[in-house]
């Protein structure tokens, strides 16, 4: 027993060495090393983008601008994950990059990416050597959206607007030969012809643009305090003529309830005088095959009609890469490849207003067969930017809460609009 121990500790003591020496020697146990394939050598690496592009933007998306970017980066793939944008989305993102998971790129609301920012999960972009030459072909306003202390941690993807879309037959018989091109004339024939507003619900990026129709204010203009502003009189008197006309039915009667099918009422109905929406309006409904109407003749889109110093509300999606990433430089190559002329062009089909100056520019001088983009075009001119703020779903929830508390709830206006923009301010102030 004792030499069979003394027998397991020499060989233990050799098999020691013999190990000993192979690492001294730097070399590996496998022979041909070279010829063993590593994790850092894959061949060619996956690059995860979340996005919440519609049927149309998606099919675009995938069947055009990808395979035409893995054919000029054949080491590089991309997985494209379609969702959908709402609270629970923004909610399952922060979780998965705070835990370092995938996606690697996603495409968000521009006025999220402050938060995320704000919160140590995006990667700045302004870091790869060639950032500045990609963001110089940007819309300028719309890329400062996406600075945040002092750094640039995501690239604007394309812009949007909502616009008036009216029933052309309405329209035409309340005497208008062009679009109204201010709120006031909009109330006046609604009022005068019986006919309905279309306003969609109480939340900001519905109601904020008839809001500043019909004189509002919000805030100053860097958006630094709402004190003087959303509670001034020119916002109460707004918001008395937004009640008033709710209660005589001038406004869309289903606003508190969210029933009723304003797109369908505004091509098709005998009392919808105007909606506002976005440019998908257009780009969904022409490319359902179950339309029954030309909806190029049976509606007119233009600019939202101003009567304040803004128009409608500014829209649109940014591309951010998360700290977590795996392949950032391979994520790059495909945020960089997204902001060039020709492929926001290809996006362009689908209605999604390009951030590339060259791109939209070209639009201008007459090369595009969307006949109805132009009245978004044009309203992204004098349209309300939100503000780059992590506190802005919160400046949200307050907005929405006051104008439910007057509309639900029959409130004061001035003092609830008073309370509101104390509370606005307090966030400001801790920013």
């Amino acid at each position: 027993m004792r030499k069979r121990l003394v027998l397991i500790i020499a060989l233990s003591f050799a098999l020691m060495a013999v190990i000993a020496t192979v690492g001294c020697a730097n070399t590996g146990i496998i022979e041909n090393a070279a010829g063993v394939q590593r994790l850092e050598d894959e061949p060619q690496k996956t690059v995860v983008i979340w996005h919440t592009y519609s049927d149309e933007e998606t099919r675009l998306f995938e069947q055009e601008v990808i395979p035409e970017f893995e054919r000029e980066y054949p080491g590089i793939h991309i997985e494209s994950v379609r969702q959908s944008s709402n609270e629970e989305y923004q909610a399952a993102l922060i979780a998965r990059a705070s835990a370092g998971k995938p996606p690697d790129v996603i495409r968000l609301d521009y006025s999220w990416v402050p938060r995320f920012a704000d919160r140590g999960l995006l990667y700045p972009l302004n870091r790869f050597s060639d950032f500045e030459d990609v963001a110089m072909q940007l819309r300028d306003h719309m890329l400062e959206t996406n600075r945040y202390g002092g750094s640039f941690y995501g690239l604007p993807l394309n812009i949007n607007t909502k616009a008036a879309i009216y029933n052309r037959t309405l329209l035409e018989e309340a005497g208008f030969d062009a679009p109204p091109s201010s709120m006031r004339e909009v109330v006046d024939a609604a009022r005068k012809h019986r006919y309905i507003i279309g306003m969609a619900e109480l939340n900001l990026w519905s109601s904020l643009p008839y809001f500043f129709g019909l004189g509002g204010r919000l805030a100053d203009e860097h958006f630094t305090r709402t004190e003087g502003y959303f509670n001034s009189d020119e916002s109460v008197q707004a918001i008395e003529t937004l009640v008033s006309l709710y209660r005589d039915g001038v406004i869309n009667p289903h606003l508190l309830t969210g029933n009723g099918d304003l797109w369908t009422g505004v091509h098709s109905g005998r009392k919808l005088f105007m909606i506002d929406e976005g440019p998908w309006y257009y780009s969904i409904l022409l490319n359902t095959k179950i339309l029954k109407v030309d909806l190029l003749k049976a509606t007119q889109a233009a600019p939202f009609p101003s009567g304040g110093v803004y128009g409608s509300i500014i829209g649109g999606e940014s591309l951010v890469l998360t700290k977590g990433s795996r392949y950032k430089e391979e994520a790059w190559t495909f945020i960089r490849w997204m902001m060039r002329k020709e492929t926001q062009s290809v996006m362009f089909k689908a209605g999604l207003i390009p951030t590339n100056m060259e791109a939209f520019q070209e639009y201008e001088i007459g090369r595009t067969d969307n006949v109805y983009i132009d009245a978004f075009m044009k309203g992204v001119e004098d349209a309300f930017y939100r503000p780059p703020l992590p506190q802005w779903n919160e400046i949200e929830r307050i907005y929405e809460g006051a104008m439910e508390d007057i509309f639900v709830g029959g409130r004061n206006i001035r003092e609830t609009l008073d309370e509101a923009s104390s509370k606005i301010d307090a966030l400001l102030a801790n920013k």
